[in-house]
């Protein structure tokens, strides 16, 4: 008698045990916010990617640019072509300090995702 007691009360437990969604279409919304998210973060680090390949060939192209302007011995629209090499020099290295810095925090970033 007591065996079937104790059955009918962990049926009864079991039964009050059920986990009630809190809407009907609660799991459905979880999962596309998962996928969503999924989505997310492939193309941010797609992004990342892209944008360390862009910083390298700017920074080429901004070396190059330098060196030739540098090496001319022509006035550039009233400027000596060394003077303003110069200043392309030092457009090029802030330009460069500022942009590697943000795509560090980015590739930072992409860590924590």
């Amino acid at each position: 008698m007591s065996i079937e007691k104790e059955d009918k009360f962990i049926k009864e437990l079991m039964g009050k045990s059920g986990v009630k969604m809190p809407f009907d279409d609660f799991e459905e919304k979880l999962m596309q916010q998962i996928h969503r998210e999924a989505k997310t973060s492939h193309s941010f680090l797609k992004d990342v990617k892209l944008s360390w390949f862009f910083f390298v060939v700017g920074t080429l192209f901004g070396l190059v640019l330098s060196i030739v302007v540098g090496e001319m011995n022509k006035t550039i629209f009233g400027f000596p072509a060394q003077r303003l090499g110069l200043v392309i020099q030092a457009i090029v290295v802030i330009f460069l300090l500022l942009q590697f810095d943000k795509l560090i925090r980015l590739t930072k970033k992409k860590d924590i995702l």
